[in-house]
């Protein structure tokens, strides 16, 4: 049975396939209601969004518009984002997204790299930081805009519903569009994403249709996706990474495209709590931060319980610790702890579920960073599993991926079968539409048969980030790095856009991409990720340590919100501290410390000794000269504003040195570096 991914080679052939099968069904809802912010969810149709994507294709088309044109997409996620992608790719010119968190320099920058002819703007308020950087780019013709701007008074800014206008009113214009997109093939580029550059400018990376199709068909060639569309279960989903990264636009946007489900858009990372109780999603991908964040508000909300329902909420905690050790070495459950589990999720998990809003959740993916173990069980615990994946922007996404896939060829049997069967009824339609499978002795039954059957040929590796995805190769360099090659991986003949040096430095002589991350793989053909190349410290003593797994187990703690590891050619480990400030400050009002802001509390000297405990806890973990001698507390986050972070929230570690230099040179004095 061949799916309409497998049938088209573009990602414009794909959509425009589904908005003929889906039609009137919804398929995208936001806070927007054309183009701007309002208080409902709106709905945009599968037909609308194609007719749409087809008037502004031929509007661009209309304004000078010709194949191979380059288009900056500069906007915070919502429908029309997707809709001028559309118009962007069947247009035959190549999209160029930009964050919408970028600063001046940083969008004329990328506008300039590019050669862009023409800027998309998401809002008002980007329309005014794009007319700012014009002067600047002598490619740049015209700026759309997303939102309405028919009151602006420059001939070269046009809105979206006046530029559909125009492109509906020319038949010619029209009629080139669906020539475009037809001829568009899988060695056309799709899109030139540029990398976040944590060190340097960033580099454009021009992706193929090929590349796309290849990563959808990564992300979804697994059993349970291969399950869910044969079945014609059409899956909600919350995307709130930015379209603008390949994650969020390969995982939130191609993926529901080539599933054909209905994709809601959150109204910033702000309101996600809000936003996961309006739409209960059943597919979610994020970043590991989000899970943290559920993990630790469960420990702490456990902290201030008492009684039976503490002796409950810790049964239950035992209980799903066991169920989901057995769970994630692919073990079935025996018959006992199987029903302690169902009770376990009854009591207590299907109440957090709800709380959070997790209770239809189906799919859930982790990219970005590792995921900690501890959470990583702590989900399977709540009937969740959390796919972890790894890839760069090189790599269209992911090239591994933990999910969940036969160790070996499942048995042609009809209980074999039937086991797959009851897999999707519970997990996916049962728990997809907010029910438990435990609640009914029917659901408790197939899962029973569904832990025998099928979780034994599962395996998850906590820790990991998966196997090599479909038809990619991966093998680890003697230094240690992670060397890859597949469909998915940008082309060394297009490589970095007009940086023909800088793409043949990243290629070994035999064609593998140099990730320039280290990891290892097991027997089994896990990959694990150790830390990246050029971030490994080497103290004075020639210790070489990953600041990484430090760093995690720092971020793991509830009081910590971000922290860096320093130590290169030094001869101890220290640490920069960020707090969390929200329950540091309750901890402060209930044990009585006064302050009069956050760098008076930081400095409290009953504050240090809590994170002296905090600390010291963390060490016993660690190795000795892996150990934090010395740490600070910062009283301000690390953030894009201060040039600390890039917009998908990785670390700056050259900006983070330079900023805080006094306050780690003081954690260093009197020593020898």
């Amino acid at each position: 049975m061949a799916f309409a991914y497998q049938q088209e080679n573009t990602q414009s052939g794909l959509f425009f396939r589904q908005a003929e099968t889906f039609a009137d069904d919804a398929f995208m809802r936001a806070k927007i209601k054309d183009g701007l912010p309002c208080s409902e969810w709106t709905e945009t149709t599968w037909r609308e969004a194609a007719d749409q994507a087809q008037g502004l294709g031929a509007g661009l088309i209309e304004r000078g518009i010709q194949k191979g044109d380059r288009i900056g997409l500069f906007s915070h996620n919502q429908p029309r984002w997707v809709i001028a992608d559309q118009a962007i790719q069947g247009a035959g010119a190549v999209g160029v997204p930009i964050y919408p968190t970028s600063t001046d320099r940083q969008l004329s920058f990328i506008l300039n790299d590019c050669e862009a002819k023409a800027l998309i703007t998401g809002d008002r308020s980007l329309l005014e930081q794009a007319l700012r950087v014009m002067p600047e780019v002598p490619s740049l013709e015209f700026i759309v805009c997303l939102a309405p701007a028919a009151d602006v008074s420059n001939s070269r800014v046009i809105d979206f519903n006046t530029l559909i206008k125009k492109g509906a009113a020319s038949s010619s214009a029209k009629a080139q569009f669906t020539q475009q997109r037809k001829q568009l093939g899988a060695n056309d580029t799709a899109a030139i994403i540029y990398t976040s550059g944590t060190t340097g400018n960033p580099k454009g990376v021009v992706i193929s249709q090929a590349n796309f199709r290849a990563q959808t068909e990564a992300l979804i060639s697994t059993p349970l996706p291969q399950k869910i569309l044969e079945r014609g279960i059409r899956l909600e989903s919350l995307c709130f990474l930015p379209l603008c990264h390949v994650l969020g636009r390969t995982a939130d946007y191609h993926l529901q495209v080539a599933f054909g489900g209905i994709i809601n858009f959150s109204e910033s990372m702000k309101t996600i709590q809000k936003d996961l109780l309006d739409v209960r999603p059943n597919m979610l991908f994020s970043v590991p931060r989000l899970y943290e964040k559920v993990y630790e508000g469960v420990k702490l909300h456990a902290q201030k319980l008492t009684g039976s329902e503490k002796k409950w909420f810790d049964w239950a905690m035992k209980v799903g610790d066991a169920a989901s050790d057995y769970m994630i070495a692919g073990e079935p459950l025996p018959p006992v702890l199987g029903l302690k589990f169902a009770v376990a999720n009854r009591a207590v998990y299907d109440k957090i579920r709800k709380i959070v809003g997790f209770d239809r959740l189906v799919v859930a993916a982790s990219g970005g960073a590792p995921l900690p173990r501890d959470v990583t069980k702590f989900f399977r615990s709540m009937n969740i599993t959390i796919t972890e994946g790894y890839g760069l922007t090189e790599t269209t996404s992911a090239i591994t991926s933990n999910a969940p896939v036969f160790t070996e060829p499942l048995p042609d049997n009809w209980i074999n079968k039937k086991a797959m069967d009851w897999l999707v009824d519970t997990m996916v339609i049962m728990q997809g539409s907010g029910k438990s499978p435990f609640s009914t002795l029917k659901g408790t039954l197939k899962m029973m048969v569904v832990s025998k059957k099928i979780s034994p040929r599962f395996i998850i590796k906590p820790g990991f980030v998966g196997r090599p995805c479909k038809d990619t190769q991966i093998k680890i360099a003697e230094d240690g790095e992670v060397l890859v090659k597949g469909p998915q991986v940008f082309s060394r003949e297009t490589g970095y856009f007009k940086q023909k040096e800088k793409t043949e430095e990243v290629f070994t002589p035999d064609g593998f991409f140099k990730t320039g991350d280290i990891g290892e793989i097991d027997a089994e053909g896990f990959l694990k990720i150790t830390d990246r190349k050029k971030e490994l410290i080497v103290t004075s003593g020639g210790k070489n340590i990953a600041p990484q797994p430090i760093e995690m187990a720092l971020n793991l703690n509830m009081y910590v919100e971000q922290a860096c590891v320093i130590g290169d050619g030094r001869n101890y480990i220290t640490a920069l501290i960020v707090p969390n400030f929200e329950l540091l400050e309750k901890m402060a009002a209930e044990k009585g410390i006064s302050f009069s802001d956050r760098a008076d509390l930081v400095r409290k000297p009953e504050i240090l000794q809590f994170f002296d405990e905090q600390v010291e806890a963390i060490n016993q973990n660690l190795a000795r000269y892996e150990q934090i001698k010395k740490y600070c507390l910062l009283s301000q986050p690390f953030s894009e504003e201060t040039g600390e972070l890039t917009p998908t929230q990785k670390m700056k570690r050259r900006i983070i040195l330079e900023r805080h230099r006094p306050k780690i040179d003081e954690m260093y004095q009197g020593t020898a570096s």
